[in-house]
């Protein structure tokens, strides 16, 4: 009889190929052993380390005989033709551990390390044409957005933290390869890609702006120059190193910062990467309104992927604008000055150098055909406001596009307001297809999958799944937090958590202002800066039941009020529904609103710290009193 062939696969979703056809692993602990088996392919491991590798320091109480099973299922799995004694052809035993009998081109990460190690030898040698087909091959072993189950099995494993610096290595050692013999252009993608994974690794940084200077595109180098220098200042607390420098010096002194943007360029934070989930109504309707309005505003709550849909809409227009895109981050700017120099460092490509600001700083752009977009601007409404007016008066031809929870003011603003994905409702049949139909989870499925690639919605696991979802409102930011926990939480566990949604927590989560990385932070963040009496009426409404119409809450402040009062709080009302916290419903029945469950969480905050309802109601009533 004919062996089977049998590949082993652990960069991605960690599987086995046994006669071109994909075989599940079994259990998370078998997958581990695996993947451990592959790190260390060609050398036994012991099993005193198989141990530590599955349980850390807290194994049960007979962890060898639990190693043994798995390593006899997994034997069953790969050998399933071969008497049980026989089954040593993949998994042997040597020793006191294990190890895979597998050539080295049936375990990707081997595949990887031979071609990498003889690609980088043939650099070093001066072989730059040979080297880079061969690191060409190395990398392609790795999927294109570079998750693996292999953090997630292996927690803490050195092996891994190895093999991800040896990508890193690789990755740097081919795009210079591809400088040297194919030109900057085809390693262009790599080096992005190099700039995205380890943005704070200077080397790694200093590689991509040399890409891009020899690409040809010097103003986007020395826009990415800026974000790089601003990321080491504020994270790690110092200043771009001599390479870094180096490079920047080279593209002042080549003219790039008097370079304007190409046809359809781009300056500041990319476009987004992964498409939208049903949001081509929102898509749809922005594109019209920036061929009919100057300014729009697109607004809604606290993560509810406000930038994600702006930069997806700028991607679709950037072809509309002869001097294309340019993306302003303004979560992390504090007053005027550090707004106007936010939008200065994004456009400096445009404008002349000057050792001091003018007064009017647009009017160099006033011919510009180009695209604004000023994203999460609620920090820093009023210069927000200022510089807008500004641009607009100064430059006919530019359009502004701006994503806050509040609105800038402007007489000739229009606002577009977005709400969160549909979540699975009660009529949603317990199916992984119907259910993979509703925005809300095919969201969550898609960000668990590329934490965990393995992931998938079943009959299984769909009740959860849909559990999970309703809790979060079909936010896209708890989805995608609520995501990242997979890695470490099982669903039953994610699913209690999500009962409070504000405890979803993933502060790896790199290339994202500091207000996204926990719900918390990012609802906190629109109610701090309210007035008293605003999160007063905000504690009051987060205590009663929906649907809340306008003479409930007042009657409902009157009844707690210990005197007779006329009030009106309807300007309060309206104010928190300007500011994203509060959404409407206008029908036959009048004006109603509702709140999102992570909002109704801060609101109930509020009412306990404010002293219950009683004295909100009271402190509102003194203080609205007609």
């Amino acid at each position: 009889m004919r062996a089977a062939i049998v590949e082993i696969k652990v960069l991605g979703a960690t599987h086995a190929v046994i006669d071109s056809r994909k075989v599940d692993l079994g259990s998370r602990k078998q997958r581990a052993i695996i993947a451990l088996l592959s790190l260390r392919h060609g050398t036994p491991v012991p099993i005193d380390e198989i141990i530590e590798a599955l349980w850390e320091n807290q194994p049960p109480g007979t962890p060898q005989s639990l190693v043994h099973t798995y390593i006899a299922r997994l034997r069953q799995v790969m050998e399933p033709d071969t008497p049980a004694r026989r089954r040593t052809n993949v998994i042997g035993h040597s020793g006191t551990g294990y190890q895979l009998r597998l050539p080295p081109d049936a375990v990707d990460v081997s595949r990887f390390h031979s071609h990498a190690d003889h690609g980088l030898q043939l650099l070093a040698s001066g072989a730059a044409g040979e080297a880079y087909g061969l690191l060409r091959r190395a990398l392609g072993e790795w999927p294109a957005s570079l998750t693996t189950d292999l953090e997630s099995l292996l927690p803490g494993c050195e092996d891994v933290t190895l093999l991800r610096g040896k990508w890193t290595t690789v990755a740097m050692a081919y795009v210079r390869a591809g400088l040297t013999s194919k030109g900057a252009v085809a390693v262009l993608p790599t080096a992005e890609r190099l700039a995205q994974v380890d943005p704070l690794n200077e080397a790694a940084q200093a590689l991509y702006l040399e890409t891009q200077r020899r690409a040809g595109h010097g103003a986007s180098a020395l826009s990415h120059y800026d974000r790089i220098r601003t990321r080491l200042q504020a994270e790690l607390g110092v200043e771009p190193g001599h390479e870094l420098r180096r490079v920047h010096r080279q593209l002042v002194a080549a003219g790039g910062s008097r370079v304007p943007a190409p046809p359809g360029g781009w300056l500041g934070p990319g476009p987004a990467v992964d498409p939208l989930i049903d949001r081509e109504t929102e898509l749809r309707q922005l594109r019209d309104l920036l061929v009919q309005q100057r300014l729009i505003t697109l607004s809604g709550p606290a993560g509810v992927g406000k930038s994600a849909v702006a930069r997806a809409a700028a991607t679709a227009a950037r072809g509309d604008f002869r001097d294309g895109v340019a993306v302003v981050e303004l979560a992390t700017a504090c007053g005027a000055a550090e707004a106007a120099d936010a939008v200065r460092r994004t456009l400096h490509p445009m404008l002349p150098q000057r050792h001091a600001p003018a007064a009017r700083p647009f009017d160099d752009l006033a011919g510009q055909q180009l695209l604004l977009l000023l994203d999460n601007a609620e920090n820093v409404l009023e210069p927000c406001a200022g510089l807008v007016d500004d641009l607009l008066r100064s430059c006919p031809q530019a359009r502004v596009l701006v994503t806050s929870r509040e609105l800038l003011g402007l007489p000739y603003e229009t606002i577009l307001t977005i709400g969160p994905l549909r979540p699975p409702g009660p009529e949603t049949p317990a199916d992984p297809a119907a259910l993979l139909r509703v925005p809300a989870v095919a969201l969550f499925a898609r960000r668990a999958t590329q934490a965990c690639p393995s992931f998938s919605v079943d009959e299984d696991n769909c009740a959860l799944v849909a559990t999970i979802c309703r809790r979060l409102d079909g936010l896209p930011l708890a989805l995608e937090l609520a995501a990242r926990v997979l890695r470490t939480t099982g669903l039953p566990e994610l699913a209690e958590q999500c009962r409070d949604p504000l405890r979803l927590l993933d502060a790896s989560r790199r290339g994202t202002p500091a207000h996204h990385r926990s719900l918390h932070a990012a609802v906190v963040r629109t109610v701090d800066r309210l007035t008293l009496a605003e999160q007063q009426c905000l504690a009051l409404v987060s205590g009663m039941e929906e649907p809340v119409s306008p003479d409930m809450v007042e009657r409902t402040a009157r009844s707690y009020c210990d005197r007779e009062v006329r009030i009106d709080l309807r300007p309060l009302l309206n104010r928190l529904v300007d500011k994203s916290l509060l959404m409407a419903r206008h029908d036959e029945h009048g004006t109603s609103y509702r709140m999102l469950r992570t909002i109704r969480r801060i609101g109930l905050q509020l009412l306990d710290r404010f002293g219950a309802a009683p004295s909100v109601a009271n402190a509102l009533c003194r203080e609205t009193n007609l």
